[in-house]
């Protein structure tokens, strides 16, 4: 309801002017930040063996539009060579609001959009299962990228191809 009433009120959580709206947006950030981290480390150790490695960076872009990527990377997947012949990018969890936006965005790298309403912890634990249901994807997308020795887990279970 938050977010309807963010779209009628042209606001953020209240905050009407662009300075005030990033500030909302940072602060849902540094709120989420735990619980994205959490939903990395479990998947780490569940299909990365703990190989996994764990970054978070700000992004600006010219337009005043900023973001926030967490990205888990590990050694198969920045070594695999992706179908198209490319990198396989990692599983990445990316806050994001666009200047011409009223509020703030929350996805990952092929998995929607679903509006960053988080203004306390509470909100913040409320999307442990859209941070996971977007790891997942993005997971299942590196797989299809870089085929299944891309997950440590599988080559540990079911072993390479044969030659």
């Amino acid at each position: 309801m938050r977010h309807l009433g963010d779209l009628v009120a042209r606001s953020y959580e209240g905050a009407v002017s662009w300075v005030d709206r990033v500030a909302v947006f940072h602060r849902a950030v540094e709120l989420l930040d735990p619980v994205i981290r959490r939903v990395l480390t479990e998947a780490d150790a569940a299909f990365l063996d703990n190989t996994g490695e764990i970054t978070r960076r700000s992004v600006e872009q010219g337009d005043g539009s900023v973001g926030e990527h967490w990205e888990l990377s590990w050694p198969r997947q920045r070594e695999a060579v992706s179908r198209d012949g490319g990198p396989v990018a990692p599983v990445q969890v990316i806050a994001w609001f666009r200047r011409s936006f009223n509020h703030a965005h929350l996805r990952g790298s092929i998995a929607g959009d679903w509006p960053l309403q988080v203004t306390s912890t509470d909100d913040a634990t409320r999307q442990l299962p859209i941070v996971r249901a977007i790891v997942e994807a993005e997971l299942h997308q590196r797989i299809y990228e870089g085929r299944y020795p891309v997950m440590p887990v599988a080559v540990r279970k079911y072993g390479l191809p044969p030659g």
